[in-house]
């Protein structure tokens, strides 16, 4: 079930002030991701639209990007929704689908399997590190179909195609996660954001910025224990939270 709460303008005005060190462009593609991932097709519509209307917002076909991965994460359905939500918010704000950018409508690349294994391998060996080969096991293990798809579609096809950075496109997985309730996979992921170039300090505002965008309950509580288990515990500035949301009025 979704938990999104509802967006307004100066509530997303309000998470994208103050992110040192996270970057404010890495925060906006984060945002795509989560929204996505949560399956609010309306609420995504709503941060779409008001993402698109920033000034520095990042390109849109990146902006695109960090929605089309997440169907790895949220599956086809929200991510199909929220592309929809993503080219009509384009066409409500006339940027960029009047012709100040255009985007893609064709597809990014043919189908060269073997290609798509060879890359895929190298960017799971990035991502996990010296635990790579333990959770290539563990996939196959359970589904050889699975551990194979994952390796040559996820990591082949989808996330080594160019479009976002490898450090962006992780910030944006573990976005994707944080309201899914998959504990493992997220510490994982947040490990691996670890090897792609981000910091835990920038994880950890990431974590912040993501988290407020939902409403609490069981998701956000496994994600902060999956967080706790990767960085070890959050920046002192996340012990004000609870004080800075009520005088927010979040």
């Amino acid at each position: 079930m979704p938990i999104a709460k509802r967006l307004e303008g100066a509530t997303l005005s309000f998470l994208l002030t103050g992110l040192d060190p996270l970057k404010r462009e890495d925060a906006m593609l984060a945002i795509c991701a989560a929204i996505t991932a949560d399956g609010h097709a309306e609420h995504a519509g709503r941060a779409f639209e008001f993402l698109l209307k920033e000034k520095d917002r990042p390109d849109p076909e990146a902006m695109r990007e960090a929605v089309l991965q997440t169907h790895l994460f949220g599956g086809y359905p929200r991510a199909l929704n929220a592309l929809a939500a993503f080219k009509n918010a384009c066409k409500k704000v006339s940027n960029p689908l009047s012709g100040e950018i255009r985007l893609r409508d064709e597809p990014l690349e043919g189908d060269d399997l073997p290609a798509f294994r060879q890359r895929g391998q190298k960017l799971f060996n990035l991502i996990y590190g010296e635990n790579a080969p333990r959770i290539d096991r563990f996939a196959r293990g359970n589904s050889p179909d699975l551990g194979d798809w994952a390796l040559a579609e996820g990591y082949g096809r989808v996330l080594s195609r160019p479009g976002l950075e490898f450090r962006q496109r992780s910030l944006c997985i573990v976005a994707a996660l944080i309201p899914l309730d998959v504990a493992p996979q997220l510490k994982g992921h947040v490990l691996g954001a670890l090897n792609t170039g981000s910091t835990k300090e920038q994880l950890w505002r990431l974590y912040d910025v993501i988290c407020k965008l939902f409403k609490e309950g069981a998701e956000l509580n496994a994600a902060k224990g999956a967080f706790e288990e990767a960085l070890g515990k959050p920046m002192k500035a996340l012990d004000n939270y609870e004080e800075e949301r009520e005088w927010r009025g979040f």
